[in-house]
């Protein structure tokens, strides 16, 4: 179990004027940190899943004969096989979105509309994006 040097971290976020509604939740989170069983050994993989979980980022792998590439307007044609980014929304948004995998089924105005082909519930159809927030693949 980790140690928690309250009076350090105190001390931290005074200094850096960090708003009291911010280092309370702060608080709390090192106190269920240092709760917490698991080794030190575990501590990078435990902060790197909280990180992406909490921001509603899905745990994904690319497979090796995968290459995704950001998407850019006017790069975007019918029947291409694209990804919402894994981090393209981060409120409760991005646990239905992120990380979906689908074909782009039109093209209008600029949004790129998607069918997701991923298996995953809900089905997406008809959904709209900006190509910022896509990845296309290219092989």
């Amino acid at each position: 179990m980790p140690n928690v040097d309250y009076q350090w971290v105190r001390e931290q976020l005074e200094a850096h004027k960090i708003k009291v509604g911010v280092g309370n939740t702060v608080l709390e989170l090192l106190a269920a940190w240092e709760k917490g069983k698991h080794s030190s050994k575990q501590n990078k993989e435990v902060i790197e899943l909280f990180t992406r979980l909490s921001q509603n980022i899905p745990l994904t792998e690319d497979t090796p004969d995968e290459t995704w590439v950001p998407a850019q307007p006017g790069n975007i044609v019918v029947g291409d096989v694209i990804r919402v980014k894994v981090d393209a929304f981060t409120d409760d948004t991005g646990r239905i979105h992120n990380g979906r995998r689908g074909k782009v089924v039109a093209v209008r105005y600029g949004d790129v509309i998607f069918k997701s082909t991923d298996g995953k519930t809900p089905l997406l159809d008809g959904v709209h994006y900006s190509p910022y927030a896509l990845e296309k693949r290219i092989r």
